[in-house]
């Protein structure tokens, strides 16, 4: 896989529904839509788009939702992904189901996932909107004023994931995965009575479904009483979030409706996001 920057650009981006980012995209030169969602592990471009461009499986990976079911993804190698400045050849991404998609993503083509944008630095700026993208070797000029907060990575074959440690107002400290995907802080259900919510309360609403593993679920929307901050970095709070408890395999995930309130780097290469005010 090859990595190069062409010349610097902004790219708008568009919130569909509350929280979900659409960009556009050029794939082997032709621009289509893509979502960006930091959660996705890999990026993954659909399955009737990859018969479209009559790409060939050169592999599989072994995934999990963060309900803990395994996924098996096939891989193809892409010859051109080129977001803004950022062009990406013979990048290996997985196929992806978008059969369950609602109709107002029916042209989404494919995802990107944080790992796109290693040897960069991507920039979230909710108030544009828009990303901008540098190379991480020029980064620090532009990036004095901001808090630099750490960040945990996992790497499984194409895939990349972000942690964040979250102080929660038990004082519990929680590995949090970071996800644009997602909109309300999502936590592991068995955190509900130390965090004093009780799934029985009448203004705490419970819903069920199924997703698209076949796996059943239910969910407990709530306010919390109290404040959620980055580890170390109380200025980067939230007061009484709405909340989304869940059996899941992480303590919990960090959404669009925490990082919407500020200008959001992320650089992978140096193991950190940086957080400004908007």
């Amino acid at each position: 896989m090859s990595v190069y920057f062409t010349h610097m650009e902004k790219i708008p981006f568009l919130i569909i529904g509350n929280h979900i980012m659409q960009i556009p995209v050029k794939v082997n030169g032709n621009e289509v839509k893509f979502l960006m969602d930091t959660g996705i592990g890999p990026t993954v471009l659909s399955r009737d788009f990859v018969e479209e461009l009559s790409l060939k499986k050169v592999g599989t990976m072994i995934g999990k939702r963060m309900s803990g079911q395994e996924l098996e993804l096939p891989l193809v190698k892409v010859p051109s992904i080129e977001a803004g400045n950022l062009v990406r050849e013979n990048l290996e991404v997985g196929i992806f189901d978008t059969s369950s998609f609602p109709p107002v993503l029916e042209e989404i083509k494919g995802i990107l996932s944080i790992g796109f944008f290693k040897g960069s630095v991507l920039t979230m700026n909710y108030s544009g909107p828009f990303l901008e993208i540098i190379d991480t070797t020029a980064r620090e000029s532009q990036f004095d004023h901001g808090t630099r907060v750490p960040v945990e990575i996992e790497c499984n074959g194409p895939s990349v994931s972000l942690y964040v440690k979250i102080k929660l107002p038990s004082g519990r400290l929680g590995k949090f995965e970071v996800d644009t995907g997602s909109d309300l802080l999502i936590l592991n259900s068995k955190l509900m009575s130390e965090l004093g919510v009780n799934h029985d309360d009448p203004n705490v609403e419970s819903f069920k479904g199924t997703d698209e593993t076949g796996h059943d679920y239910e969910r407990f929307l709530a306010e919390m009483k109290g404040a959620i901050a980055l580890d170390g970095y109380p200025d980067l709070m939230q007061e009484n979030p709405k909340v989304i408890f869940q059996d899941i395999i992480h303590d919990g995930l960090i959404g669009h409706d925490f990082l919407k309130r500020y200008i959001v780097s992320y650089d992978i290469d140096h193991k950190e996001m940086i957080f400004h005010k908007r």
